[in-house]
């Protein structure tokens, strides 16, 4: 994208930038269940998966994180806890 004015560099899908001002793109990891994508670095940076937090589970391969159920907030009861990999089961 360089040399061009009023243009939007974007990455195809699976890839990001490669640094700030976007002058190549860069493969991203791919994250298993249970972790997430983040990024370390400012001006030079790169990316790696992280496991989930607990009380946050992803259930798909290159997913984020979200959090489990509150099963009793909703008035319900919770069967099972959720885990990395799975939500709270009310």
């Amino acid at each position: 994208c360089q040399g061009i004015e009023d243009h939007e560099c974007k990455c195809p899908q699976g890839h990001s930038c490669g640094d700030n001002t976007c002058l190549y793109c860069r493969k991203l990891p791919e994250c298993a269940e249970g972790q997430e994508l983040t990024r370390i670095g400012d001006t030079d940076f790169t990316f790696q998966c992280k496991p989930c937090e607990t009380g946050t589970y992803s259930s798909v391969k290159n997913g984020w994180c979200r959090n489990w159920t509150d099963c009793e907030s909703s008035g319900f009861v919770t069967l099972s806890r959720g885990n990395s990999t799975h939500n709270s089961k009310c």
